[in-house]
């Protein structure tokens, strides 16, 4: 079984995601449980894609560097598509990092946060 590489390009910890680690588990019970949870905290963003609520089956994700499986959130992450665009590991290696629209829209929601934590603390290592 693939292991993600310990952060998305967003800065996010797939190993503290719980798509990821219901992936990795095989665990139904988290599947339900998050599909609940991100369906009322995601509602706006599946709409755009024509999903009024996600199901257990739609909580896989191995992480988005991977070929495999991922969340439709991250499949379709226009953050993802930029990185790996750019050919980076995550947004903290970009010199756009500081006016980022992509990541300014994503970090607005407080449970985004701690990725945007991630990625500071990884561009202070670089300095």
């Amino acid at each position: 079984m693939p292991a993600a590489t310990a952060f998305a390009f967003c800065g996010t910890d797939c190993e503290m995601c719980p798509v990821h680690i219901a992936t990795l588990k095989n665990d139904d019970q988290l599947r339900q449980k998050t599909a609940k949870e991100w369906s009322a905290l995601y509602r706006e963003n599946l709409e755009r894609f024509g999903i009024q609520s996600l199901n257990a089956e739609d909580i896989n994700c191995f992480g988005c560097r991977s070929d495999l499986g991922l969340f439709i959130g991250c499949a379709s992450c226009s953050i993802r598509k930029c990185c790996d665009d750019k050919g980076f590991s995550t947004c903290a290696s970009c010199d756009d990092f500081e006016s980022c629209n992509l990541l300014d829209a994503f970090y607005s929601s407080k449970i985004h946060q701690n990725a945007k934590k991630n990625l500071e603390r990884m561009r202070m290592k670089r300095r």
